[in-house]
């Protein structure tokens, strides 16, 4: 650990243990996990339980004990459905805290417990107390076939949905669909492809479990801002989803949902 975070984590135990709202303070992320550990640019990630979160989260005055902010906002957490703040201080430290309910210390989200499976250091705690979770935590559940047909109509109707807008000239939203959009719905399938025990969340390392082929295969399914572009990276698309969705399904014993025929031809009718 690089001697100014070492600091700065002193810090919030201090600060943490002065706090009567505060209940707890834990070091997640790659300063506390042993896989995939920090390096020069990472940030720190520390969650707070505390009782009454918007108190932290609608006014941020409480950050600047820890530093001068030059960049500061708020957004979701990457798990767990809750709000962070992001912090970047004048001196480079860069810092998400995450803002937790007391009461969720007692029943931690599983998408959340798998963060703590990868490592956390508790920094002050008053009666709280977290187990450690077990790495088999991590590893992905195979997918039932309600949850298969919901991703796989989700990207084909995405799909036409992105063609339709390249039709009416609104290249931009299309761009940011297939770009976008059905890129995370891709990713979610290759991660039920993937031979890897740990995917992660989100895209997370994804060039480190999804597998050299689909990294190459994936390439060419972004576009370039251009309406024809926009239309060869929609159907490359198409042509890798509809691939590994065949070999997930022959691998989970499932069924393929759509009438893929039918959604390719909708699909060359609008491109």
């Amino acid at each position: 650990m690089e001697a100014d975070v070492a600091t700065f984590v002193a810090e919030v135990s201090r600060w943490a243990a002065g706090r009567t709202d505060v209940r707890a303070a834990v070091l997640l992320g790659s300063q506390a996990r042993v896989d995939v550990p920090a390096d020069p640019v990472s940030d720190v990630d520390v969650a707070l339980f505390v009782d009454e979160p918007a108190a932290y989260l609608d006014e941020a005055a409480w950050v600047d004990h820890f530093g001068e902010r030059l960049l500061s906002f708020r957004e979701p957490t990457a798990v767990g459905g809750f709000e962070e703040l992001r912090v970047l201080f004048r001196d480079g430290l860069e810092v998400d805290f995450a803002i937790v309910p007391a009461a969720v210390a007692l029943d931690i989200p599983p998408e959340a417990g798998a963060v703590f499976a990868r490592g956390f250091r508790v920094l002050y705690t008053d009666d709280i107390s977290f187990p450690e979770r077990e790495p088999s935590s991590l590893e992905p559940p195979p997918p039932t076939q309600e949850r298969f047909d919901q991703l796989v109509n989700d990207f084909w109707y995405h799909l036409l949905w992105a063609a339709k807008k390249l039709w009416r000239g609104e290249v931009l939203v299309a761009k940011q669909a297939c770009d976008g959009w059905l890129t995370g719905r891709l990713v979610e399938l290759v991660r039920w492809r993937s031979d890897a025990s740990d995917t992660w969340h989100g895209i997370r390392f994804f060039e480190r479990w999804a597998g050299g082929d689909v990294v190459d295969a994936l390439r060419p399914t972004f576009a370039r801002y251009e309406a024809a572009d926009v239309a060869r990276a929609l159907r490359a698309k198409a042509e890798l989803f509809g691939r590994l969705e065949d070999e997930v399904a022959a691998r989970y014993g499932l069924v393929v949902p759509e009438d893929r025929a039918e959604v390719l031809g909708r699909l060359e009718a609008l491109l």
